[in-house]
């Protein structure tokens, strides 16, 4: 009978986004402030390049929210 293999369910699959990494960044052009950071998701070879204001741990929160939603609909679409 098939199934899946529990090492195999807990590995991403290739085609879900996944925040890639969050870093300190200047401001976007035509923005003030120092608290910037950027942020990557990535799916495959595919990224999404974005930038948020705040500390650390509330942008990383606001992303992973992000993430959560893009994968959500992404299974929704199949």
């Amino acid at each position: 009978m098939g199934g899946v293999d529990g090492a195999a369910a807990a590995q991403p699959a290739d085609d879900e986004y996944r925040l890639a990494f969050i870093k300190p960044a200047r401001a976007p052009s035509g923005n003030a402030g120092s608290d910037w950071l950027m942020y990557r998701i990535a799916q495959g070879p595919n990224v999404i390049n974005g930038y948020r204001r705040g500390d650390m741990a509330s942008v990383t929160t606001e992303v992973e929210k992000i993430v959560v939603g893009l994968n959500e609909r992404r299974l929704i679409k199949r």
